[in-house]
């Protein structure tokens, strides 16, 4: 009888202790130690695979070394934790061309302060690119993980001109049709847009009254002073041949006006610019 109620509370207690080898490895296991030079780096992999594990640099050493390999056209910045007993502990991102130093601490009052490097352009198919991170003063065993995390985003907003644009009408009936009164917006200091975002579309709408037909909108960036022309015709709306080739800057100054080829005079008001842009988060930092 005793075996048996011995038994019965053994087996679950054997499955608990199995079930918790499966899925919670030790954490000695998982992390990673022992990198402290080019040749004993610790391999990550392709970047947008790699997993940050924590990082043990014991006492007495003084770098912990890592790679990566990146396609072209990709560009990342490579973080690594901080603790702010850390004084001085940097972080290095570099290939046979290109080399950065981080040691910024980022959002340092924070739960999770950060220390980060960008990689460079990468102009071949795939390239390797090593990280070294440095110690710095503090002496006993460090923590820390390092990860590898896109640095390019996508966001876009609907910003507001200014006033009415006024057009007299095209009472010369000019086959070229007249431009109306310019109005503006200025982006340069809007919170809403991130740090050296760049377009990579813009469309505007508006209302026109009376509404007409043979209607041009025209936009144009205070940086290059290039009135763009609406790529088709309507009282409402407007799209431009305007891409992220043209680098143009989101935070600027926007002019609009329209063009009219109706005799009677007319009005634009509660136009509204639709700016789809990239950005390097990293900008922000």
């Amino acid at each position: 009888m005793t075996n048996t109620i011995f038994k019965l509370f053994l087996l679950p207690a054997l499955v608990l202790v199995l079930i918790t080898s499966l899925f919670a490895p030790n954490s000695a296991e998982a992390a990673i130690t022992g990198n402290n030079s080019p040749n004993t780096a610790s391999s990550m992999g392709y970047w947008k695979y790699s997993r940050p594990d924590t990082t043990i640099l014991p006492e007495g050493e003084n770098e912990a070394y890592y790679q990566f390999t990146i396609n072209k056209g990709e560009r990342v910045y490579v973080r690594s934790s901080y603790n702010k007993q850390y004084t001085g502990m940097n972080i290095e991102v570099y290939n046979s061309k290109y080399s950065r130093t981080g040691s910024e601490v980022i959002n340092p009052h924070s739960v999770t302060p950060f220390i980060f490097a960008n990689t460079g352009d990468v102009t071949s198919t795939s390239e390797t690119y090593f990280v070294k991170v440095t110690r710095g003063t503090y002496t006993g065993n460090m923590y820390f993980t390092v990860s590898i995390q896109d640095r390019i985003k996508s966001g876009n907003g609907t910003f507001n001109f200014l006033g009415s644009a006024t057009n007299l009408g095209n009472s010369s009936l000019n086959f070229l049709g007249v431009d109306s009164s310019v109005i503006t917006m200025d982006l340069t200091n809007n919170p809403a847009v991130p740090k050296r975002a760049i377009v990579k579309s813009i469309s505007t709408t508006s209302t026109q009254t009376p509404n007409q037909g043979n209607v041009t909108h025209k936009l144009m960036a205070d940086e290059n002073k290039i009135w763009y022309q609406s790529l088709f015709s309507s009282a409402t709306s407007g799209s431009y041949r305007i891409s992220l080739e043209d680098q143009l800057k989101v935070a600027q100054k926007w002019s609009f006006k329209y063009n009219a080829k109706a005799t009677a005079r007319s009005t634009m008001s509660n136009v509204k610019a639709d700016i789809r842009y990239e950005y390097d988060v990293t900008d922000g930092f």
